[in-house]
């Protein structure tokens, strides 16, 4: 059975009534239905007999439905034994923080510190149930018609998407700084097929800091979204949920509206980005810069304000005008905004920040790492090894997009396609970038920024003055991991420097965001 032959009204586990398929993409297929046992809507995700990783995300699922916090969306039921794999979560409806941005503009930064750290809490919780996200976005966090903050995907989108890294928490943290960022400025700081929104744009390399889109932007808000994104090198990042839920603590904060917009459509959390079909899989992409998980942090120099400015003036809120309520509905209502203020209040006065809350020494930028100047790349040349007898099945991506590694953008990618496994569909033995210096120079490190989906891809790095990989002497080896990757080189001289990867990541599609050689100390 595939997921394009069951019909609305077909039953799940006896009790599940699919009502309105949502989605459908890759083996994967989103429906609206009714458990008929307990008389609600539910979300129910079907697939495919051969989608690749169904278990696994049966398995993500059972973990996720131990969580308790009430922000993070509930899992009902996940079962892989019968013929139809399938997991049940709750029906969220709202507007995602994507989508209020779209309608209302940027956030007041007291309401946007607010909207975010419900979702840092709630995230620094799972993260001590061993559990992650790995692939937060702004279609992630919504702002329910029920008053409250929920975050989608936890567990399930990671395995769905193939994404793994060596260290979620510091993935996890600065995807919240990315959401935090995109609140407070409109633009999202990733890539294009990650949201609708406008993207960040760049400098230097690097998305902008939040306060030059905004000049508004409290000091202590922009700390945190550049130590929680490592914008500027900041001399104390925050590499957990939990540092990202504690820094917002200092930011007075605004209380959310008190109701979403009462939706029509599919929930949030059944309309995230659609899911890659089996031939062109869309890679969850996430934007450098990414930590190393396995590099060591390198000595960072804050890039913030000497001193905050006077407070800025309030920022109004935007007017919303309530629907008619009538009947019951007006008491309804009555409880559920006594419920919200007394949730995002908390009893509490905003706290003033003080001097020491929003400062931090001033101080020129770094370059990351240690020593050794940045070297100009001439040329970036894609290359492949075909298995006898496969030459219909050369990677028409690898060769084109070659230039992307080096155009001193974020947001592109050097990429191969899209494959149903790890070994590039047992067509290629390999595949590489060989990036041309201009001159043979003393090389000390390669800096790369890896999207999680491209994590666990092993390479073997080779340098030498030669365009044949072969002669080329093998400077070092390892395995991406998610965000930031530094390759510390010794003694090893060459014009030309060969990335070469012998097998992919899990995900099938192996991507790299920006490539930048630099000499020896």
């Amino acid at each position: 059975m595939s997921t394009s032959v069951i019909e609305p009204g077909n039953r799940l586990a006896g009790r599940y009534r699919l009502e309105e398929q949502v989605s459908e993409a890759g083996g994967s297929a989103l429906w609206k239905a009714i458990d008929e046992i307990l008389a609600r809507a539910v979300c129910v995700r079907t697939f495919a007999p051969d989608f690749p990783r169904a278990a696994e995300v049966v398995t993500a699922a059972r973990s996720a439905s131990r969580l308790t916090d009430p922000r993070l969306t509930q899992v009902f039921d996940a079962d892989d034994t019968g013929e139809l794999a399938y997991v049940v979560s709750e029906w969220v409806s709202g507007d995602t923080l994507e989508e209020m941005i779209a309608k209302d503009g940027p956030l007041a930064p007291g309401r946007a510190a607010r909207f975010v750290s419900e979702a840092a809490e709630a995230l620094a919780s799972a993260h001590q149930a061993g559990m992650s996200h790995l692939c937060l976005t702004a279609r992630e966090l919504v702002w329910t018609t029920g008053g409250t903050v929920k975050l989608t995907g936890l567990g399930v989108e990671a395995v769905l998407n193939g994404v793994t890294t060596a260290d979620p928490a510091r993935l996890d943290a600065l995807g919240l700084g990315q959401m935090l960022y995109a609140a407070v400025t409109g633009h999202w700081p990733g890539a294009a097929d990650e949201s609708s929104l406008p993207i960040a744009p760049e400098t230097a390399g690097e998305f902008a800091a939040p306060g030059t889109l905004r000049a508004d932007l409290p000091p202590a808000v922009e700390a945190i979204v550049c130590r929680a994104m490592e914008l500027g090198e900041p001399e104390s990042p925050l590499t957990t949920p939990a540092e990202v839920a504690a820094a917002l603590t200092e930011v007075p904060r605004t209380p959310l509206p008190l109701f979403a917009g009462l939706q029509t459509g599919p929930p949030p959390s059944v309309i995230n980005r659609p899911r890659p079909e089996p031939a062109k899989p869309e890679a969850r992409t996430v934007p450098a810069p990414r930590p190393n998980a396995t590099t060591p942090t390198p000595q960072r120099t804050a890039r913030m304000p000497a001193a905050p400015p006077p407070p800025p003036p309030a920022v109004p809120e935007p007017k919303r005008v309530n629907r008619p309520l009538v009947g019951g509905a007006i008491a309804a209502a009555a409880a559920v905004i006594a419920i919200a203020v007394w949730q995002f209040t908390g009893g509490d006065s905003p706290k003033t920040p003080t001097p020491s809350d929003t400062s931090a020494e001033t101080s020129a930028p770094a370059e990351p790492g240690s020593g050794g100047a940045k070297l100009t790349i001439a040329s970036a040349e894609g290359l492949q090894q075909v298995k006898p007898g496969q030459d219909s099945h050369r990677d028409d991506s690898v060769v084109p997009k070659a230039p992307l590694i080096i155009d001193g953008k974020t947001s592109t990618y050097w990429e191969t396609q899209s494959y149903p496994n790890a070994f590039f569909g047992n067509y290629l033995d390999g595949v590489g970038i060989r990036l041309t210096l201009s001159a043979s120079t003393q090389i000390g490190r390669i800096a790369l920024n890896v999207p999680g989906t491209s994590a666990g891809a092993p390479y073997v790095l080779s340098i030498g003055d030669s365009t044949d990989r072969a002669s080329l002497v093998e400077a070092a080896s390892g395995t991406l991991t998610g965000g930031k990757n530094e390759i510390t080189v010794d003694d090893a001289t060459g014009k030309y420097v060969v990335l070469w990867f012998p097998q992919g990541p899990a995900s099938g599609k192996l991507r790299i965001g920006e490539a930048t050689v630099f000499g020896a100390s």
